[in-house]
């Protein structure tokens, strides 16, 4: 063998062979390690994708029935006024599309027209709802509890309290008028229940507490609504028009608008107290405020009749006087204005035209007498002095 400078023919030496030998055992303990890591996932996975067993058991029976837990009182109390309720609940309908309405500002957006609810006033067939529900309708249609349709007629109107009567035949039909409750001693954190139908879900429950009285909102239409119910029991689209309940059954509000961008329930909505309702209906249904006419008004707030009774006083008296009315070109001044010198602290409506008035029915009823811009002499006590005055009506629309 020839010789080749740099390389040589000599076997390697021990220590060589030594370190040969324990690379090749380290890498042998490594591959052994591999192969067993891998052995332990396959092994892992071959557990949980192994066989199941059978796909069905013959022997198969319905669990036990956990014993149920028994109805607090509170709940029991919501139940009874549900019960009481609904059936005295309609669905209210007409022959518009509800069309969403849009405004880019924070104010109460009127639940959208054509499609709400309402309810029974009496077994005579006539039924109260939300103006804006069938301002806008050709026809309108009252679905009861029974689901039984029945076609209407609007019977008459109070625009400026949003609300309506439409009358029904009664004849076949067993009537359950809603029982009436008060709403001059309501109290805030007190539990109510708003029934209706919105999105056309009939006979829906919701359940909150009165957040705010004697509210004041502007609708989207610039409607100004004042004595207002707040509450947080969800209100959505199709509740308008539907009742407020306090938990013995009986009405303390309809529900007339939310406070949303998103013509959704936001935990704020407004329902039109039932002592209003309560003087107003009657009017309409005694045909003294007719669809085709706005109604006149004298341009003021009145103080709760039960107010002025425990004040042993007889007469209207005067809350508020509404920017650019009647009333406030006429003089007439509310609670909070007077004069220092002679103190009148409030006016007080004693007749009109010479007819004695002597509560907010009795001025209602004889404003439905006339239409808007009709002067009427209005007289009232000012720090003990009556006084007569004319006053030019303006309108609720």
């Amino acid at each position: 063998m020839g010789y080749i400078e740099g390389m040589t023919n000599q076997p390697p030496s021990r220590d060589a062979e030594r370190l040969f030998r324990g690379q090749f055992l380290l890498l042998g303990l490594l591959v052994l390690g591999i192969a067993g890591n891998g052995w332990l996932i396959f092994s892992s996975r071959g557990d949980r994708n192994g066989p199941v067993g059978p796909l069905h058991d013959q022997g198969a029976a319905p669990r036990p029935v956990q014993a149920s837990l028994e109805v607090t009182p509170a709940e029991e109390r919501t139940m009874r006024a549900f019960d009481m309720a609904h059936r005295s609940v309609v669905g209210v309908s007409t022959g518009e599309l509800a069309a969403v309405r849009r405004n880019g500002h924070q104010v109460p957006v009127r639940i959208p027209q054509g499609t709400g609810s309402g309810f029974i006033w009496d077994s005579g067939g006539w039924i109260v709802t939300n103006w804006h529900v069938v301002q806008e309708g050709t026809l309108v249609r009252v679905t009861l509890a029974s689901g039984e349709v029945r076609e209407g007629v609007l019977a008459g109107a109070s625009v400026a309290d949003d609300l309506a009567v439409i009358k029904i035949n009664p004849s076949g039909l067993d009537l359950e008028p809603l029982a009436l409750g008060s709403s001059h001693d309501l109290r805030i954190g007190q539990s109510v229940l708003a029934i209706g139908n919105p999105f056309g879900l009939d006979g829906s429950l919701s359940k909150g507490v009165i957040s705010g009285l004697n509210r004041s909102i502007e609708t989207d239409q610039g409607q100004r609504m004042n004595g207002v119910i707040q509450t947080d029991a969800a209100i959505n689209p199709g509740n308008s028009g539907g009742a407020l309940l306090d938990l013995s059954g009986r009405l303390i509000g309809i529900n007339t608008a939310i406070h949303s961008q998103t013509h959704g329930s936001s935990g704020v909505g407004f329902a039109m107290p039932v002592d209003l309702i309560n003087e107003v209906v009657p009017l309409i249904i005694a045909g003294e405020m007719p669809v085709d006419a706005g109604r006149a008004v004298l341009g003021i707030l009145m103080l709760d009749d039960r107010v002025t009774t425990g004040m042993d006083l007889v007469g209207v008296i005067v809350d508020a006087v509404l920017p650019g009315g009647g009333a406030e070109q006429a003089g007439l001044k509310n609670l909070e204005q007077g004069d220092q010198e002679d103190d009148p602290r409030f006016d007080r409506i004693t007749a009109l035209d010479g007819e004695a008035i002597r509560s907010a029915r009795d001025l209602l009823k004889a404003l439905g007498q006339h239409q808007p811009g009709d002067q009427v002499e209005v007289t009232f006590v000012r720090a003990g002095e009556a006084k007569t005055v004319p006053v030019t009506l303006g309108s609720a629309r």
